[in-house]
Protein backbone atom coordinates (compact mmCIF):
# COMPACT_ATOMS: atom_id res chain seq x y z
CA UNK A 1 0.00 0.00 0.00
CA UNK A 2 1.07 3.53 -0.86
CA UNK A 3 1.19 6.45 1.84
CA UNK A 4 -0.07 9.30 0.41
CA UNK A 5 2.31 12.18 0.47
CA UNK A 6 1.38 15.07 2.37
CA UNK A 7 -0.10 17.52 -0.87
CA UNK A 8 -2.54 14.69 -1.60
CA UNK A 9 -3.83 14.52 1.95
CA UNK A 10 -3.99 18.76 1.43
CA UNK A 11 -6.10 18.13 -1.40
CA UNK A 12 -8.34 15.36 0.11
CA UNK A 13 -9.22 17.88 3.05
CA UNK A 14 -10.30 20.38 0.14
CA UNK A 15 -12.33 18.19 -1.22
CA UNK A 16 -14.50 17.06 2.04
CA UNK A 17 -15.01 20.34 3.21
CA UNK A 18 -16.69 21.25 -0.14
CA UNK A 19 -18.99 18.68 -0.39
CA UNK A 20 -20.14 19.17 3.55
CA UNK A 21 -20.24 23.25 2.56
CA UNK A 22 -23.18 21.85 -0.43
CA UNK A 23 -24.73 19.44 1.73
CA UNK A 24 -25.43 22.15 4.92
CA UNK A 25 -26.29 24.47 2.08
CA UNK A 26 -29.04 22.46 0.67
CA UNK A 27 -30.55 21.47 4.04
CA UNK A 28 -30.74 25.63 4.82
CA UNK A 29 -32.64 25.99 1.26
CA UNK A 30 -34.88 23.21 2.06
CA UNK A 31 -35.63 24.56 5.63
CA UNK A 32 -36.11 27.78 4.58
CA UNK A 33 -38.54 26.70 2.03
CA UNK A 34 -40.68 24.93 4.45
CA UNK A 35 -40.74 27.98 6.92
CA UNK A 36 -43.26 29.83 5.61
CA UNK A 37 -46.11 27.48 5.29
CA UNK A 38 -45.61 26.52 8.59
CA UNK A 39 -45.34 30.49 10.18
CA UNK A 40 -49.02 30.88 7.96
CA UNK A 41 -50.90 27.80 9.88
CA UNK A 42 -49.93 29.22 13.20
CA UNK A 43 -49.52 32.86 13.13
CA UNK A 44 -52.11 35.10 15.28
CA UNK A 45 -54.72 37.05 12.92
CA UNK A 46 -53.65 40.76 11.54
CA UNK A 47 -54.73 43.17 14.20
CA UNK A 48 -57.20 44.98 11.42
CA UNK A 49 -59.28 42.14 10.76
CA UNK A 50 -63.43 42.94 11.18
CA UNK A 51 -65.90 41.25 13.27
CA UNK A 52 -69.21 39.79 11.61
CA UNK A 53 -72.32 40.77 14.07
CA UNK A 54 -75.87 39.46 13.30
CA UNK A 55 -78.93 42.51 13.35
CA UNK A 56 -82.53 42.64 13.69
CA UNK A 57 -84.53 44.94 12.77
CA UNK A 58 -87.23 45.89 15.41
CA UNK A 59 -91.07 44.95 14.80
CA UNK A 60 -93.89 47.86 14.74
CA UNK A 61 -95.88 48.22 18.27
CA UNK A 62 -96.21 46.94 21.65
CA UNK A 63 -96.34 43.61 23.93
CA UNK A 64 -99.82 43.22 25.40
CA UNK A 65 -99.42 42.02 29.41
CA UNK A 66 -101.10 38.78 29.08
CA UNK A 67 -101.87 36.22 32.26
CA UNK A 68 -101.83 32.71 31.01
CA UNK A 69 -103.25 30.77 33.66
CA UNK A 70 -105.26 27.29 33.83
CA UNK A 71 -108.70 27.75 34.61
CA UNK A 72 -111.27 25.09 36.29
CA UNK A 73 -114.87 25.02 35.19
CA UNK A 74 -117.02 25.66 37.68
CA UNK A 75 -121.45 26.11 37.14
CA UNK A 76 -122.64 29.17 37.44
CA UNK A 77 -125.02 27.69 39.78
CA UNK A 78 -125.66 24.69 41.89
CA UNK A 79 -127.38 23.61 44.88
CA UNK A 80 -127.64 20.57 47.35
CA UNK A 81 -131.45 20.18 47.81
CA UNK A 82 -132.25 19.00 51.41
CA UNK A 83 -135.70 17.88 53.32
CA UNK A 84 -137.35 20.50 55.15
CA UNK A 85 -139.28 17.70 57.00
CA UNK A 86 -138.94 14.27 57.52
CA UNK A 87 -140.35 11.28 56.59
CA UNK A 88 -140.10 8.69 53.60
CA UNK A 89 -139.36 9.16 50.19
CA UNK A 90 -142.52 8.53 48.19
CA UNK A 91 -141.33 10.01 44.64
CA UNK A 92 -138.72 10.49 43.25
CA UNK A 93 -139.07 11.92 39.45
CA UNK A 94 -135.41 12.77 38.64
CA UNK A 95 -132.18 10.66 38.83
CA UNK A 96 -128.14 11.23 38.09
CA UNK A 97 -127.97 13.15 34.51
CA UNK A 98 -132.10 13.76 34.34
CA UNK A 99 -132.55 17.27 32.93
CA UNK A 100 -135.06 19.95 34.49
CA UNK A 101 -136.87 23.30 34.40
CA UNK A 102 -136.89 25.08 36.99
CA UNK A 103 -139.97 24.71 39.33
CA UNK A 104 -139.68 20.84 38.38
CA UNK A 105 -140.96 18.23 41.20
CA UNK A 106 -137.94 16.12 41.97
CA UNK A 107 -139.10 14.39 44.79
CA UNK A 108 -141.73 14.11 47.43
CA UNK A 109 -141.51 13.01 51.07
CA UNK A 110 -144.89 11.44 52.50
CA UNK A 111 -145.43 13.19 55.78
CA UNK A 112 -149.30 12.33 56.86
CA UNK A 113 -149.50 13.68 59.81
CA UNK A 114 -148.70 17.71 57.80
CA UNK A 115 -151.30 16.23 55.72
CA UNK A 116 -154.40 15.87 58.93
CA UNK A 117 -152.84 19.27 60.04
CA UNK A 118 -153.89 20.80 56.92
CA UNK A 119 -157.45 19.15 57.38
CA UNK A 120 -157.52 20.67 60.83
CA UNK A 121 -156.83 23.69 59.90
CA UNK A 122 -158.73 24.06 56.63
CA UNK A 123 -161.86 23.17 59.20
CA UNK A 124 -160.62 25.30 61.52
CA UNK A 125 -160.66 27.90 58.80
CA UNK A 126 -164.39 27.33 57.63
CA UNK A 127 -165.54 27.25 61.36
CA UNK A 128 -164.28 30.93 61.82
CA UNK A 129 -165.33 31.94 58.88
CA UNK A 130 -168.79 30.43 59.93
CA UNK A 131 -168.47 32.61 63.19
CA UNK A 132 -167.63 36.20 60.99
CA UNK A 133 -171.10 35.28 59.30
CA UNK A 134 -173.08 34.81 62.63
CA UNK A 135 -171.22 37.59 64.13
CA UNK A 136 -171.88 39.98 61.30
CA UNK A 137 -175.86 38.38 61.43
CA UNK A 138 -175.92 39.85 65.17
CA UNK A 139 -174.46 43.40 64.03
CA UNK A 140 -176.79 44.05 61.56
CA UNK A 141 -180.17 42.68 63.85
CA UNK A 142 -178.29 44.89 66.34
CA UNK A 143 -178.55 47.65 63.52
CA UNK A 144 -182.46 46.99 63.23
CA UNK A 145 -183.21 46.61 66.82
CA UNK A 146 -181.49 50.64 67.16
CA UNK A 147 -183.53 51.87 64.37
CA UNK A 148 -186.77 50.68 65.66
CA UNK A 149 -186.06 52.17 69.23
CA UNK A 150 -185.21 55.34 67.68
CA UNK A 151 -188.53 54.90 65.37
CA UNK A 152 -190.12 54.46 68.96
CA UNK A 153 -188.08 57.22 70.41
CA UNK A 154 -189.64 59.76 67.65
CA UNK A 155 -193.52 57.75 68.31
CA UNK A 156 -193.09 58.60 72.13
CA UNK A 157 -192.56 62.48 71.58
CA UNK A 158 -195.02 62.37 68.75
CA UNK A 159 -197.38 60.54 71.96
CA UNK A 160 -195.96 63.32 74.35
CA UNK A 161 -196.90 66.36 71.92
CA UNK A 162 -200.75 64.56 71.40
CA UNK A 163 -200.69 64.43 75.57
CA UNK A 164 -199.48 67.17 75.67
CA UNK A 165 -202.53 68.84 73.39
CA UNK A 166 -205.30 66.82 75.04
CA UNK A 167 -204.29 68.26 78.76
CA UNK A 168 -204.03 71.84 77.55
CA UNK A 169 -207.27 70.84 75.95
CA UNK A 170 -209.09 69.30 79.38
CA UNK A 171 -207.49 72.05 81.17
CA UNK A 172 -209.14 74.99 79.30
CA UNK A 173 -212.78 72.35 79.09
CA UNK A 174 -212.44 72.66 83.58
CA UNK A 175 -211.77 76.34 83.22
CA UNK A 176 -214.32 77.20 81.52
CA UNK A 177 -216.78 74.89 83.46
CA UNK A 178 -215.21 76.77 86.89
CA UNK A 179 -216.28 79.62 85.29
CA UNK A 180 -219.59 78.45 84.86
CA UNK A 181 -219.87 76.79 88.23
CA UNK A 182 -219.21 80.32 89.72
CA UNK A 183 -222.50 81.49 87.84
CA UNK A 184 -224.08 78.52 88.88
CA UNK A 185 -224.81 78.11 85.35
CA UNK A 186 -223.73 73.70 86.15
CA UNK A 187 -224.20 71.52 89.28
CA UNK A 188 -220.38 71.55 90.55
CA UNK A 189 -220.64 67.58 89.98
CA UNK A 190 -219.98 68.64 86.69
CA UNK A 191 -216.95 70.68 87.90
CA UNK A 192 -215.39 67.50 89.70
CA UNK A 193 -216.00 65.41 86.31
CA UNK A 194 -213.91 67.36 84.03
CA UNK A 195 -211.15 68.13 86.97
CA UNK A 196 -211.19 64.07 86.33
CA UNK A 197 -210.80 64.42 82.96
CA UNK A 198 -207.75 67.01 83.29
CA UNK A 199 -206.36 65.47 86.05
CA UNK A 200 -205.90 61.85 83.84
CA UNK A 201 -205.11 64.33 80.85
CA UNK A 202 -202.10 65.40 82.50
CA UNK A 203 -200.86 61.81 83.62
CA UNK A 204 -201.19 60.66 80.17
CA UNK A 205 -199.04 63.39 79.20
CA UNK A 206 -196.57 62.38 82.10
CA UNK A 207 -197.16 58.91 81.34
CA UNK A 208 -196.09 59.68 77.13
CA UNK A 209 -192.62 61.28 78.72
CA UNK A 210 -191.78 58.74 80.21
CA UNK A 211 -192.08 56.26 77.36
CA UNK A 212 -189.79 58.67 75.39
CA UNK A 213 -186.92 58.39 78.47
CA UNK A 214 -187.85 54.01 78.11
CA UNK A 215 -187.78 54.84 74.25
CA UNK A 216 -184.31 56.33 73.89
CA UNK A 217 -182.79 54.10 76.96
CA UNK A 218 -183.91 51.45 74.63
CA UNK A 219 -182.42 52.95 71.19
CA UNK A 220 -178.79 53.54 73.45
CA UNK A 221 -178.86 49.90 74.40
CA UNK A 222 -179.41 49.06 70.86
CA UNK A 223 -176.38 51.54 69.79
CA UNK A 224 -174.51 49.47 72.53
CA UNK A 225 -175.16 46.34 70.89
CA UNK A 226 -174.12 47.53 67.83
CA UNK A 227 -170.70 48.50 69.10
CA UNK A 228 -170.54 44.92 70.95
CA UNK A 229 -171.82 43.14 67.49
CA UNK A 230 -168.72 44.84 65.55
CA UNK A 231 -166.42 44.08 68.24
CA UNK A 232 -167.68 40.27 67.93
CA UNK A 233 -167.65 40.48 64.03
CA UNK A 234 -163.36 41.86 64.36
CA UNK A 235 -162.86 38.95 66.57
CA UNK A 236 -164.04 36.89 64.25
CA UNK A 237 -162.67 38.01 61.35
CA UNK A 238 -159.21 38.42 63.87
CA UNK A 239 -160.02 34.45 64.41
CA UNK A 240 -160.22 33.63 60.43
CA UNK A 241 -156.92 35.23 60.08
CA UNK A 242 -155.30 33.13 62.62
CA UNK A 243 -156.89 30.12 61.58
CA UNK A 244 -155.23 31.53 58.44
CA UNK A 245 -152.06 31.64 59.60
CA UNK A 246 -152.15 28.19 61.12
CA UNK A 247 -153.54 26.86 57.75
CA UNK A 248 -151.03 28.51 55.31
CA UNK A 249 -147.97 26.91 57.23
CA UNK A 250 -149.16 23.43 57.94
CA UNK A 251 -149.57 23.90 54.08
CA UNK A 252 -145.65 25.38 54.09
CA UNK A 253 -144.75 22.41 55.87
CA UNK A 254 -146.62 20.01 53.85
CA UNK A 255 -144.97 22.05 50.85
CA UNK A 256 -141.88 21.31 52.17
CA UNK A 257 -142.23 17.67 51.63
CA UNK A 258 -142.51 18.60 47.58
CA UNK A 259 -138.79 19.21 46.64
CA UNK A 260 -138.14 21.22 43.37
CA UNK A 261 -135.87 22.23 40.73
CA UNK A 262 -134.47 25.68 41.92
CA UNK A 263 -133.85 26.38 37.87
CA UNK A 264 -132.66 24.51 34.66
CA UNK A 265 -129.86 22.05 34.27
CA UNK A 266 -128.96 19.02 35.27
CA UNK A 267 -129.05 16.50 38.23
CA UNK A 268 -125.66 15.43 39.44
CA UNK A 269 -126.14 13.61 42.30
CA UNK A 270 -128.83 11.39 44.30
CA UNK A 271 -128.52 9.91 47.63
CA UNK A 272 -131.79 8.26 47.97
CA UNK A 273 -134.21 5.42 47.03
CA UNK A 274 -138.23 5.33 46.94
CA UNK A 275 -138.49 4.23 50.33
CA UNK A 276 -135.97 4.96 52.31
CA UNK A 277 -136.43 7.65 55.70
CA UNK A 278 -134.93 10.85 55.27
CA UNK A 279 -134.27 13.16 58.30
CA UNK A 280 -134.33 16.75 57.67
CA UNK A 281 -131.72 19.22 57.48
CA UNK A 282 -132.33 20.40 60.96
CA UNK A 283 -132.52 17.20 62.80
CA UNK A 284 -129.09 15.83 61.52
CA UNK A 285 -130.07 15.28 57.91
CA UNK A 286 -126.46 15.51 56.28
CA UNK A 287 -126.39 14.03 52.70
CA UNK A 288 -128.50 15.76 50.35
CA UNK A 289 -131.55 14.14 48.46
CA UNK A 290 -130.74 15.20 45.20
CA UNK A 291 -128.22 18.13 43.42
CA UNK A 292 -128.76 19.72 40.83
CA UNK A 293 -126.42 22.53 38.57
CA UNK A 294 -127.13 25.08 36.42
CA UNK A 295 -125.59 24.30 32.80
CA UNK A 296 -126.74 27.14 30.57
CA UNK A 297 -123.65 29.43 31.87
CA UNK A 298 -121.01 28.28 33.43
CA UNK A 299 -118.18 30.14 35.40
CA UNK A 300 -114.34 29.41 34.84
CA UNK A 301 -111.96 30.04 37.91
CA UNK A 302 -108.36 31.25 37.50
CA UNK A 303 -106.20 32.42 40.36
CA UNK A 304 -104.50 34.99 39.01
CA UNK A 305 -100.79 35.20 40.65
CA UNK A 306 -99.66 38.53 42.56
CA UNK A 307 -97.61 39.86 40.08
CA UNK A 308 -100.79 40.47 37.75
CA UNK A 309 -103.15 41.25 40.52
CA UNK A 310 -103.00 45.01 40.22
CA UNK A 311 -103.82 44.78 36.34
CA UNK A 312 -106.81 42.62 36.48
CA UNK A 313 -109.98 44.47 36.19
CA UNK A 314 -113.71 43.41 35.15
CA UNK A 315 -114.36 43.45 31.17
CA UNK A 316 -110.62 42.37 30.39
CA UNK A 317 -110.40 40.45 27.11
CA UNK A 318 -110.31 36.39 27.92
CA UNK A 319 -109.61 33.66 25.58
CA UNK A 320 -110.68 30.29 26.72
CA UNK A 321 -109.05 27.27 24.75
CA UNK A 322 -109.81 23.55 26.15
CA UNK A 323 -107.40 20.26 24.83
CA UNK A 324 -110.93 18.38 24.64
CA UNK A 325 -112.44 21.11 21.82
CA UNK A 326 -109.13 22.57 20.13
CA UNK A 327 -111.18 23.80 17.19
CA UNK A 328 -112.22 27.20 18.43
CA UNK A 329 -111.69 28.94 22.00
CA UNK A 330 -115.01 29.20 23.60
CA UNK A 331 -116.53 32.51 23.51
CA UNK A 332 -116.41 35.16 26.59
CA UNK A 333 -117.61 38.20 27.58
CA UNK A 334 -114.10 39.02 29.32
CA UNK A 335 -113.90 39.04 32.89
CA UNK A 336 -116.85 38.63 35.09
CA UNK A 337 -115.60 39.40 38.62
CA UNK A 338 -112.55 39.13 40.96
CA UNK A 339 -112.12 38.95 44.54
CA UNK A 340 -110.46 41.72 45.00
CA UNK A 341 -108.24 39.90 47.51
CA UNK A 342 -105.69 37.41 47.29
CA UNK A 343 -105.63 34.16 49.58
CA UNK A 344 -102.98 34.48 51.97
CA UNK A 345 -102.05 31.04 51.41
CA UNK A 346 -101.15 30.94 47.96
CA UNK A 347 -100.93 34.63 47.19
CA UNK A 348 -103.35 34.58 44.61
CA UNK A 349 -106.71 36.17 43.28
CA UNK A 350 -109.81 34.08 42.29
CA UNK A 351 -111.15 35.91 39.16
CA UNK A 352 -114.01 34.34 37.44
CA UNK A 353 -115.54 34.08 33.65
CA UNK A 354 -118.20 33.73 32.51
CA UNK A 355 -118.95 31.86 29.84
CA UNK A 356 -122.42 31.08 27.92
CA UNK A 357 -122.67 26.82 27.70
CA UNK A 358 -125.85 26.33 25.28
CA UNK A 359 -125.64 23.18 24.08
CA UNK A 360 -123.81 21.74 27.17
CA UNK A 361 -120.42 20.62 26.28
CA UNK A 362 -118.63 22.53 29.27
CA UNK A 363 -118.81 20.39 32.69
CA UNK A 364 -117.94 20.72 35.91
CA UNK A 365 -114.46 19.90 36.68
CA UNK A 366 -112.95 20.56 33.13
CA UNK A 367 -110.29 22.54 32.82
CA UNK A 368 -108.45 24.58 29.87
CA UNK A 369 -105.97 27.56 29.36
CA UNK A 370 -106.80 31.31 30.26
CA UNK A 371 -105.66 34.06 28.77
CA UNK A 372 -106.04 37.20 29.99
CA UNK A 373 -105.32 40.73 28.62
CA UNK A 374 -104.59 42.63 31.45
CA UNK A 375 -102.93 45.50 29.54
CA UNK A 376 -102.46 46.53 26.10
CA UNK A 377 -99.10 47.49 24.50
CA UNK A 378 -98.27 50.86 23.77
CA UNK A 379 -98.62 52.07 20.43
CA UNK A 380 -95.70 53.73 19.57
CA UNK A 381 -93.16 51.54 21.11
CA UNK A 382 -91.35 48.93 18.91
CA UNK A 383 -89.95 45.13 19.52
CA UNK A 384 -86.60 43.61 19.94
CA UNK A 385 -85.70 40.07 20.89
CA UNK A 386 -85.10 40.04 25.35
CA UNK A 387 -81.27 39.21 23.89
CA UNK A 388 -80.45 42.06 22.39
CA UNK A 389 -80.83 44.33 25.88
CA UNK A 390 -77.06 44.66 27.16
CA UNK A 391 -77.78 45.82 29.99
CA UNK A 392 -80.45 47.26 32.42
CA UNK A 393 -80.09 49.86 35.23
CA UNK A 394 -83.79 49.45 36.97
CA UNK A 395 -86.30 51.87 36.35
CA UNK A 396 -87.49 50.56 32.80
CA UNK A 397 -83.73 51.56 31.76
CA UNK A 398 -81.61 49.74 29.79
CA UNK A 399 -79.17 49.54 26.61
CA UNK A 400 -79.00 48.35 23.32
CA UNK A 401 -76.19 48.20 20.47
CA UNK A 402 -76.88 49.24 16.79
CA UNK A 403 -74.89 49.45 13.66
CA UNK A 404 -74.88 52.64 12.42
CA UNK A 405 -72.37 53.87 9.29
CA UNK A 406 -71.16 50.04 10.27
CA UNK A 407 -69.86 51.08 13.72
CA UNK A 408 -70.95 49.58 16.38
CA UNK A 409 -73.29 52.21 19.10
CA UNK A 410 -74.33 51.25 22.28
CA UNK A 411 -78.01 53.69 22.97
CA UNK A 412 -79.89 54.13 25.83
CA UNK A 413 -83.61 53.10 25.94
CA UNK A 414 -86.74 53.33 28.00
CA UNK A 415 -87.75 49.27 28.34
CA UNK A 416 -91.25 48.15 28.49
CA UNK A 417 -93.45 44.57 28.88
CA UNK A 418 -90.53 41.63 28.62
CA UNK A 419 -92.41 38.25 27.91
CA UNK A 420 -89.01 36.37 27.94
CA UNK A 421 -89.10 36.43 24.34
CA UNK A 422 -89.33 40.04 23.24
CA UNK A 423 -89.02 43.30 24.66
CA UNK A 424 -91.21 46.54 24.26
CA UNK A 425 -89.01 49.79 23.89
CA UNK A 426 -90.70 52.41 24.58
CA UNK A 427 -88.39 55.02 23.58
CA UNK A 428 -84.68 55.29 22.23
CA UNK A 429 -85.12 53.05 19.21
CA UNK A 430 -86.58 53.71 15.63
CA UNK A 431 -88.22 50.63 13.65
CA UNK A 432 -85.16 51.28 10.77
CA UNK A 433 -81.98 50.84 13.45
CA UNK A 434 -80.34 47.43 13.25
CA UNK A 435 -80.42 45.75 16.79
CA UNK A 436 -77.42 43.46 17.34
CA UNK A 437 -78.15 40.18 18.64
CA UNK A 438 -75.13 38.44 18.68
CA UNK A 439 -71.22 39.15 17.49
CA UNK A 440 -68.46 36.96 15.97
CA UNK A 441 -65.63 38.27 18.69
CA UNK A 442 -65.28 40.97 21.47
CA UNK A 443 -66.49 44.64 20.33
CA UNK A 444 -65.75 47.65 21.58
CA UNK A 445 -68.32 50.71 20.95
CA UNK A 446 -67.34 52.96 17.81
CA UNK A 447 -65.40 49.39 16.33
CA UNK A 448 -65.66 48.99 12.74
CA UNK A 449 -68.21 45.62 12.03
CA UNK A 450 -69.50 43.75 9.23
CA UNK A 451 -73.14 43.07 8.84
CA UNK A 452 -73.89 38.81 8.47
CA UNK A 453 -75.45 38.51 5.61
CA UNK A 454 -74.69 41.87 3.79
CA UNK A 455 -73.16 41.96 0.13
CA UNK A 456 -69.53 41.96 0.24
CA UNK A 457 -67.80 44.49 -1.57
CA UNK A 458 -66.57 44.54 -4.97
CA UNK A 459 -62.60 43.38 -5.42
CA UNK A 460 -61.48 46.39 -7.13
CA UNK A 461 -62.64 48.87 -4.18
Amino acid sequence: MTVPSSAGWSRLALVTLAVAGAGAGGWFAVTRAKAPSARGAHAPAHAGTVVTVEVVTPRGGGIDRLCSQPGTVEPFQSADLYAKVSGFLAEQHANIGSRVKKGDVLARIAVPEHEKQVQRDTARVTAAEAKVRQAEAHLNAAASEAKAAEASVALAKVSVRAKAAYRQYREKQLTRIRELAKQQAIEPRVVDEHEDYFLSAQESENEAKESVNAATERAATATAKIAQAKADVEQARAEVGVATAELERSKVLTEFAVIRSPYTGVVTRRTFHVGDFIKSADQGGTPPVLSVERTDLMTVVVQVPDRDVPFVNCGDAVVFKMDAFADAPFETLGVSRCAESEDPTTRTMRTEIDVPNPDGRLRRGMYGRVTLTLQTGAANAVRVPTAAVVSRSGAGKGTVRVVRNDRIQTLPVTLGTDNGVEVEVLAGLTASDGVVIRTSGPVGDGAAVAVAGAKAPDAGH
